[in-house]
């Protein structure tokens, strides 16, 4: 079993906000980025988490990320809009552009928002609750980094462009799915390595188009994706919602593995979300109560062998969440643990970590 340490949820808050500030980011959108990455670990997340923030902090520095955006409305209606990021942190982005969204919808009964010239936004999930929490379904994905090749190729064309979708219910938790196109996300890929446990089968290609165990083959190889050519297809209408339709970088323009993360490094990721108001159908008590009978008809489902439950997307999540919260604590992975405790005592940013 993995092992854990339990590190307060106000130290590590505190930690990303000095972090992103020492690093040259504005006070506001450093608060936003820590809360997005935060949330992650909340809810349990092995990846896209606070593990993360000292990679960001440092493309902060290097001015790779823009510390100090300038967001601006390129195209607007009354139900969408096209932002300029200006390079932002992408979970800053993502905050703004789905809040934006959120304020559409709500006057409209539905709306969708784009934005171009991004960074990476974390997980798509925090997006996707941003809108479940306003009693609205919430819908959005993002292109990335080129890591996936199309379903019969061999090189890097697509990204692992995840699937965010959040539906508010009446008692139970909204129904969350969080999901990447391939097998399994490129961060929890990177994670089984870094924990020595291998590469699993049916994972990844080589790069020649091959199946591969070969942790070697993660640098130069692709992820495979989920359900063979169906997931090669739903990359594909991500990576045209945030890519193609927002103008920015799309495809094989997003192959950038192993070049800078200077200033001057040009990345462009595109994220779209869209908001809809259930009450444009039906009251919203009634959706509702609709939603829990299919909840319910889901959980009284004849369970397979070996099966104690049906798990409705997200649940496990807000499981974790419930469970952190009341505790006060996340329970980190000791890599984890140990890369924030190198970036504190790096750049002196005074936070103190319990002791491992």
């Amino acid at each position: 079993m993995d092992e854990r340490i339990n590190v307060p949820i106000d130290t590590l808050r505190e930690f990303g906000r000095r972090a992103f500030v020492n690093a040259g980011m504005d006070a506001e959108v450093a608060e936003i980025v820590t809360e997005v990455q935060l949330e992650a670990a909340i809810r349990g997340q092995p990846t896209h988490n606070v593990g993360d923030i000292p990679r960001y902090a440092d493309q902060v520095r290097s001015g790779y990320i823009n510390g100090f955006p300038t967001m601006t409305i390129e195209r607007e209606s009354g139900v969408h809009a096209l932002y300029d990021a200006d390079r932002a942190a992408g979970q800053y982005a993502g905050y703004v552009a789905m809040n934006t969204c959120i304020e559409k919808a709500a006057e409209a009964g539905i709306a969708a928002v784009g934005v171009r010239n991004s960074l990476h936004y974390g997980a798509s999930g925090y997006y996707a609750s941003m809108a479940a929490d306003r009693d609205l379904i919430g819908i959005c994905t993002t292109n990335a980094g080129s890591s996936m090749a199309p379903w019969g190729g061999a090189s890097h064309t697509l990204g692992n462009n995840p699937l965010g979708v959040g539906v508010p219910t009446g008692d139970s938790h909204p129904v969350m799915l969080d999901i990447a196109m391939s097998v399994v996300a490129v961060g929890k890929i990177a994670l089984s390595i870094a924990q020595g446990k291998g590469l699993p089968a049916g994972w990844m290609i080589d790069a020649d188009g091959r199946p591969t165990t070969d942790p070697e083959d993660f640098g130069t190889g692709s992820a495979a994706p989920m359900a063979e050519h169906k997931g090669y297809g739903l990359t594909l209408v991500m990576e045209i919602l945030s890519g193609v339709l927002t103008g920015a970088l799309f495809g094989a323009d997003h192959n950038w593995r192993g070049k800078s993360e200077g200033p001057s490094a040009i990345r462009d990721i595109g994220h779209f979300f869209l908001a809809i108001d259930p009450a444009m159908f039906m009251p919203i008590d009634e959706f509702k109560a609709r939603m829990e009978t299919l909840i319910e008809h889901l959980r009284a489902s004849k369970l397979a062998p070996g099966i104690e439950r049906i798990i409705v997307p997200g649940e496990p999540e807000y499981e974790a969440r419930a469970r952190n919260l009341e505790s006060g604590t996340i329970p980190m992975l000791r890599n984890t643990y140990e890369r924030v405790q190198a970036h504190i005592e790096e750049h002196d940013l005074g936070v103190k970590l319990p002791s491992a």
